[in-house]
């Protein structure tokens, strides 16, 4: 090779390596701007540019190491854009940020930032779902519930909204579903007074209706929920309607447990007659002299009369 040849191949590659200098160089401009920018959306778009730029330099050394850096740089700052929409709650901004996050997570193989976009997801879904609650609309806190928790299955909050939701459109596996999972994360005792409280109400319901066999199941649905219930009344109604049904043995059973756990109940003559004259129907004359034992000083002359009698 003649020397003006070599003279052109050497002016050549100087200005090949002076065209990548300046590329690393606007690189690394790209890149010092994206960390001091104000805002971390602004410094995330900078930040992706950066990378493109430092890309294009080739194997340059010092380009990839940089490349490596933003690798882990860019899904942390898409995840920190998200997390600003979620604290000011802008759900919906927040769900397309968190969206745009997973993308990144996925492009960069950043798994721990992809699981930490995961719970994101959940979190975010369930906020906007007790927002859309809040504002009775439960047709739009169902559907974001759902998606919370196929992302946060674990979620007992999520869940237990969710089982309420199913609950009230009268979806009681689906309800008891949602429920089962939500007692193994930390809501045991709002499930049980969840489903106690539709049991009892059904209940309510059904004997107002003068359906009484069905009242009885419900009330002992909720009984099996909460054998200690705070509504020690469940255990009138069930008397009533036990005594509707002519059950009467039953009926004692259900006064005498009232009685237990309310003392006004314990004094009220019409319920300890109701239990005396139940047992001397049974033949139970243990019962009915406990009764009419109490029954015997009532001011009521028509019922201490009887009970006198019963007595001598």
């Amino acid at each position: 090779m003649d020397m003006k040849k070599l003279l052109v191949v050497f002016a050549a590659l100087s200005l090949a390596f002076s065209a990548m200098a300046q590329d690393f160089n606007e690189a690394v401009e790209t890149f010092n701007q994206a960390a001091q920018a104000e805002s971390k959306a602004d410094a995330l778009k900078l930040f992706k540019q950066a990378y493109t730029q430092f890309v294009a330099c080739g194997e340059e050394e010092e380009a990839q190491a940089k490349v490596e850096e933003l690798k882990d740089i860019i899904p942390a700052y898409s995840v920190a854009v998200a997390k600003e929409s979620i604290a000011s709650k802008d759900y919906d901004a927040a769900i397309v940020a968190l969206e745009a996050a997973a993308a990144d997570c996925a492009e960069f193989a950043a798994e721990e930032k992809a699981a930490e976009v995961k719970d994101l997801f959940g979190f975010t879904y369930k906020a906007s779902a007790k927002k859309a609650l809040a504002a009775k609309d439960a047709q739009t806190a169902f559907s974001l519930l759902k998606k919370s928790v196929e992302y946060t299955p674990e979620d007992g909050e999520a869940q237990f909204l969710l089982g309420r939701l199913f609950l009230s459109s009268g979806k009681i596996d689906e309800a008891k579903a949602a429920f089962e999972v939500a007692s193994a994360n930390g809501k045991e005792a709002d499930v049980k007074k969840q489903l106690f409280n539709y049991y009892y109400n059904n209940g309510q319901k059904a004997q107002q209706a003068k359906k009484y066999a069905e009242a009885i199941e419900d009330y002992k649905a909720a009984l099996e929920i909460n054998p200690e219930p705070e509504k020690a009344a469940i255990f009138f109604k069930m008397g009533i309607s036990y005594g509707a049904l002519g059950k009467k043995a039953d009926q004692n059973e259900a006064l005498k447990k009232y009685c237990a756990l309310d003392a006004a109940a314990a004094a009220n003559d019409d319920i300890l007659l109701t239990i005396a004259q139940n047992a001397v129907a049974l033949k139970d004359a243990e019962t009915a002299k406990e009764f009419y034992g109490k029954l015997a000083s009532s001011k009521n002359e028509a019922y201490a009369k009887e009970a006198k009698n019963y007595l001598k």
